[in-house]
């Protein structure tokens, strides 16, 4: 698969609670620091390029995690530069979304999915009905395109359609910019996954 968003990008409004101090976006993480008024302590939080969520296709048989790499291609020199005359253009907002999508299968038989369609915040990616056949008991990956994203975002919502069973099934997700806390925590080995299987694996 390989699709991009050929919509234009909405505006996004940033709602900022509290006293934002710092925001910082380097290439392909993002730092941000706050403080709080009434304890006087400040805290900082460091995001990956990784966003992800999941959820069943099947119940208890067909996972589905849909992941996006943040890609953000930058010229340390002139992006410093840039910022120090006030200079950056709009472009410095957007990043690429590399899209992949991830198939669990926990069932003993093999497992057909047909990819439909897929609308994220910049537009909608057409698969093309293109069919991805998930082994018993295998995690079955595919890259499935790019799209632009917010470069300082902390989620993406999206609504994947696909052909499971002979059934149109719709899946809703806000992908998460994982902390790097996160990755430790989740992805480790024996960690259960923020999905709604957890813990299990596909070859139990």
């Amino acid at each position: 698969m390989k699709h991009c968003a050929n919509k234009t990008f909405p505006a996004i409004s940033l709602a900022i609670s509290g006293l934002l101090l710092l925001a910082a976006c380097s290439s392909n993480t993002l730092t941000i620091g706050s403080y709080d008024g009434a304890t006087g302590k400040t805290s900082k939080t460091t995001y990956s390029k990784f966003y992800d969520n999941g959820g069943w296709l099947l119940k208890d048989k067909l996972g589905l995690v849909i992941l996006v790499n943040h890609d953000k291609k930058v010229i340390p020199i002139a992006h410093a530069t840039a910022k120090t005359i006030g200079a950056l253009v709009a472009n410095d907002s957007f990043a690429n979304g590399k899209l992949s999508l991830s198939v669990w299968n926990f069932d003993s038989v093999p497992h057909q999915v047909k990819f439909k369609k897929m609308t994220v915040p910049s537009g909608e990616l057409d698969f093309q009905n293109e069919v991805l056949t998930a082994a018993p008991h295998k995690e079955t990956e595919t890259s499935a395109g790019s799209f632009p994203i917010f470069n300082y975002g902390k989620s993406i919502h999206v609504t994947l359609e696909v052909e499971v069973a002979g059934k149109t099934r719709r899946l809703e997700l806000d992908l998460q910019r994982r902390t790097k806390e996160e990755l430790a925590r989740y992805f480790s080995d024996g960690a259960a996954r923020p999905y709604p299987w957890g813990a299990r694996k596909v070859t139990q």
